[in-house]
């Protein structure tokens, strides 16, 4: 998943380095750059915080198994894939491209770095409510 992040970092980084910034004039291309670095710090505390609280709030009310489970199942299903891929090409072209990465990597590193996960805490209710 590091690897993953590495690279959405890396290739964010390279497309901001791209088409938009190299046309600008060099006293706005440091604005541009400033205003980037601002927004890619604000976006990945964003991320983090939102990973965090959303933890939080499924913690409070995690899923047994069989709630668990159909949630896989419709998170695995192709619509969400191809709406997603749908996307794509506006992301890329975006110049903003670089917030939203920092806000995906924070938003991942948060979801990394949690001691158990709603999932677990659910089965681990359910086992505790079934096997007296």
């Amino acid at each position: 998943m590091l690897l993953l992040l590495a690279f959405f970092c890396y290739i964010a980084l390279r497309l901001y380095l791209g088409v938009p910034r190299s046309d600008l004039p060099p006293a706005v291309r440091t604005v541009w750059d400033w205003a980037q670095a601002v927004a890619s710090v604000v976006a990945l505390v964003w991320g983090w915080v939102k990973q965090r609280r959303d933890h939080h709030k499924r913690l409070l009310d995690p899923p047994n198994p069989k709630q668990m489970w159909e949630s896989r199942r419709g998170q695995t299903s192709r619509a969400p894939g191809l709406a997603r891929v749908g996307v794509l090409p506006l992301l890329i072209a975006a110049p903003v491209l670089p917030p939203i990465a920092a806000w995906c990597v924070g938003w991942s590193a948060a979801m990394l770095t949690v001691r158990e996960y709603p999932s677990e805490v659910g089965a681990r209710r359910w086992l505790q409510e079934h096997s007296s």
